[in-house]
């Protein structure tokens, strides 16, 4: 196949979910490189503006955006997590969880994630939240699990599946977050010691090292994704949670990491450009 037909065959397969050998295969190719390249770009745009956005809703309203969606996120991930632990449950407890489930026509998991995941996109970081409601998420299962297995002498399956993807999109969201504060390998010791040029040199040097890292990691995970989907890949002690679902979420965060390091680019000309301090001593977890 050419690569022009590799690359309408990785999107429209993509747009309506048709996946098949002859996609996967399609992902495999060249084109792919083509087609999550300028995804990774595009994307990043997107991103970028959605920011800017954000910035301004906060501005509008005086606070920070956070103070309406975390508890509601909260909410919906605490009820996800109750729903899970119960699925079993019988008598009362398994009506009432049945109940929920009939509620939303059996598509409570699409509401319970769905709903959070459009509320972050209102938010100017968004990996911050990511980050603090997997490692919240996966203590508590975790926490839960122990309990379960010492005290009671039972554990649900997943206790011990679940918890590395969420490690996964803990750990890389959060690399994503620290891009952008300056303090993953950022080695300002060094630079600080440089003149301008030189800084801005390294500065500029080092992301876009990270947006050509950013285009392998998202090519490469699309892939991954695909593949999972294609051969109906579950979550290991589970009955009906896809791998999929976790994995598809590596190539959005490599996305927004390459919108993190198109931001430095622009603060790091600004601040050139004006002759501003170039690198400040940063701190982890700071606000950006």
């Amino acid at each position: 196949m050419s690569v022009w037909s590799d690359m309408s065959t990785i999107v429209t397969a993509t747009l309506t979910g048709d996946i098949n050998f002859k996609v996967v295969k399609a992902y495999r190719s060249d084109a792919a490189w083509i087609v999550f390249g300028l995804l990774t770009v595009v994307g990043s745009i997107v991103f970028y503006y959605r920011e800017r956005l954000a910035e301004k809703f906060e501005a509008a309203r005086g606070k920070s955006t956070t103070s309406i969606t975390h508890p509601i996120i909260a909410i919906c991930l605490a009820l996800a997590l109750t729903i899970g632990h119960l699925d079993d449950a019988t008598g009362a407890v398994g009506a009432a969880v049945d109940g929920f489930k009939a509620l939303f026509g059996g598509y409570h998991r699409v509401v319970l994630v769905g709903l959070p995941v459009l509320l972050i996109l209102l938010e100017r970081t968004p990996e911050r939240t990511i980050v603090i409601y997997s490692y919240i998420v996966m203590a508590a299962i975790i926490f839960i699990g122990v309990i379960q297995r010492f005290v009671f002498s039972v554990q649900m399956p997943w206790a011990s599946t679940i918890p590395p993807l969420l490690f996964m999109i803990m750990a890389w969201y959060g690399a994503t977050l620290n891009i952008r504060l300056r303090t993953h390998l950022s080695f300002s010791e060094f630079r600080m010691k440089m003149g301008p040029n030189g800084q801005m040199f390294w500065l500029t040097f080092d992301n876009i090292l990270w947006i050509i890292f950013c285009v392998i990691c998202v090519t490469t995970m699309a892939r991954q994704t695909v593949n999972a989907y294609d051969n109906f890949a579950i979550v290991l002690g589970t009955d009906d949670i896809m791998r999929w679902w976790f994995l598809y979420t590596m190539p959005l965060c490599f996305i927004l990491l390459a919108t993190r390091a198109i931001e430095n680019i622009i603060e790091d000309y600004r601040k050139y450009r004006n002759g501003d301090v170039m690198i400040k001593q940063a701190v982890i977890g700071g606000d950006t």
